[in-house]
């Protein structure tokens, strides 16, 4: 199942109030995140792993997935589906799947996670690999590369340098480094010990230092290395201070340091997360700051959520502070709802479900009784849209869509009555006419009715249909030789309509 955002890019300026775009994902509990442009790639990507802590069950960190999301414009953004399972990895332990991070080498994206194995407490390093970066990934070693057996061996962040050389650093309460062999799956074993180097943790390199959980000096180094360069600069952002945690920053000349400590990128602020965990990327002329917080929907510190802010440099390459807003960011380019839009293209969900891979399919399920999704700045043009076309799957049916324009309470577009199918994996494509034919930029916003507790159906695509330039005015219609008969808003005649709006003897009719 292809995905086409089919947005309008380019020199695109919206003038409307803002929508709070963070968190980046609602509909499950997304931690960590690892943001990448790949070279040749339209999309962001962006890697995390996904909170599963159900109270009264784990009471601590559950994650046993991986998963990707991507944009094309910062505010609509596409779920994979489960892209790397902990099942990926023979040697994991259910639950362990901690923070992560994918580089492209070659025509081949290598991701590396981290995981516990079964009866061992400490967290090892491994690498799953995949032709294309939504995946899904298989383990590429069949064992972790990083091994040491010391404990605080997580929290990976890959990064290939101009000349290819790729280094992968990580460390809780501590900082490691390595240089990956050329088949990014080996260490390099003639530096270091057997390929790790330990990197003394300084006041001058990470403003202060950690014994026994007393920090002595303004800051210290915690956990959650980030590797990245921007012109002749390299750049270590860490989770720092302790719990709860900030995010800082030191400089370096080289990608092995020595670092220079600089300060907070993102200090603690009000995010409802004790932790944090922060990625930078450039990416269409502009640089983004990513990281999580609690404030999804019954989010916490054990079940968090992606967020994302631009950040800006000055001109000595220092990096300005970001401030957690849930603002966001501002949209690149809008969506063309006249092509096919995957369902789980999401600005905004609540309630619903995104299963299956890349392989299998994704698609939206999980859809009840007062669930809801959004997509954000969609342009439906000066001539607006005249149909709805989905993909869908429904065992039983009954379930009803509701479209409205720009947000929940907004003017309603569409009330489609979606009926069976003949199983919830047998799909089928259904036209519906519009109650209403919106024109111009707006939000389009998806609720869900029908009975209480049950799966209403799966959902796979939709698309609308541009008004054509036939018929502008329905009393036109009034001309058909038939007063008997039903026409659509476009004048085509239909022997047996759907639910939906309709011209019979020219007159606007509702069919129920």
């Amino acid at each position: 199942m292809k995905r086409f955002l089919g947005a309008a890019c380019g020199a695109w300026m919206m003038f409307q109030p803002a929508l709070a775009q963070n968190p980046i994902v609602s509909h499950c509990y997304t931690a960590d995140p690892a943001p990448v442009a790949f070279e040749g790639e339209d999309s962001l990507y962006v890697y995390c792993d996904e909170d599963m802590n159900v109270a009264g069950v784990h009471d601590f960190y559950y994650m046993e997935r991986w998963r990707v999301y991507s944009t094309v414009d910062m505010v609509n953004w596409t779920d994979h589906g489960v892209a790397m399972p902990r099942t990926a990895f023979s040697w994991a332990r259910e639950g362990t799947c901690w923070a992560s991070q994918c580089v492209k080498r070659g025509d081949t994206y290598y991701w590396y996670m981290c995981a516990s194995k079964p009866g061992d407490w400490r967290h090892y390093i491994g690498v799953g690999k995949s032709s294309k970066p939504s995946g899904p990934f298989k383990d590429a070693r069949k064992q972790p590369i990083v091994d040491t057996g010391g404990g605080g061996d997580i929290d990976p962040t890959v990064f290939v340098d101009d000349d290819g050389q790729a280094y992968l650093y990580w460390g809780n309460n501590k900082l490691c480094y390595a240089k990956l062999k050329a088949n990014m799956i080996l260490l390099n074993t003639a530096i270091g010990n057997k390929g790790v180097v330990e990197v003394p943790l300084t006041a001058d390199a990470f403003g202060g230092v950690k014994v026994n959980d007393q920090v002595t000096g303004q800051d210290c180094y915690e956990e959650g290395p980030w590797l990245d360069k921007r012109g002749d600069h390299y750049y270590l952002m860490y989770a720092a201070g302790g719990v709860p945690e900030h995010i800082s920053y030191s400089m370096s000349d080289s990608p092995t340091g020595p670092w220079t400590y600089k300060g907070q990128v993102m200090t603690q602020q009000n995010t409802g997360s004790f932790t944090n965990h922060s990625g930078m990327v450039h990416y269409k002329g502009h640089d983004y700051f990513f990281y999580h917080t609690g404030w999804a929907r019954g989010g916490g510190g054990f079940n968090r959520s992606m967020a994302a802010e631009e950040m800006f440099f000055n001109a000595d390459g220092t990096i300005r502070p970001v401030h957690a807003t849930r603002q966001g960011v501002k949209p690149l380019c809008t969506m063309n709802p006249y092509e096919r839009q995957q369902a789980e293209t999401l600005n905004a969900a609540y309630g619903i479900s995104v299963v299956g891979n890349e392989t299998k399919g994704v698609y939206v399920t999980g859809i009840q009784a007062g669930d809801s999704m959004r997509v954000a700045h969609v342009d439906f043009g000066t001539t607006g849209a005249s149909t709805l076309t989905l993909r869908v799957a429904a065992e039983k049916g009954g379930g009803l869509l509701v479209v409205r324009q720009d947000n929940a309470r907004g003017k309603i577009i569409a009330r489609i009555r979606i009926e069976a199918t003949g199983g919830n994996e047998v799909w089928e494509e259904r036209t519906f006419d519009l109650t209403n034919s919106p024109t111009g930029v707006h939000d389009v916003h998806f609720s869900f009715i029908g009975q209480a507790e049950e799966t209403l159906f799966n959902w796979d695509w939709w698309q609308f249909e541009q008004q054509t330039t036939g018929i502008r005015d329905v009393n036109a219609a009034a001309a058909s030789p038939s007063p008997d008969v039903f026409y659509t808003l476009q004048g085509v005649p239909t022997a047996s309509p759907t639910r939906g709006v309709y011209i019979r003897g020219g007159k606007k009719v509702m069919v129920r």
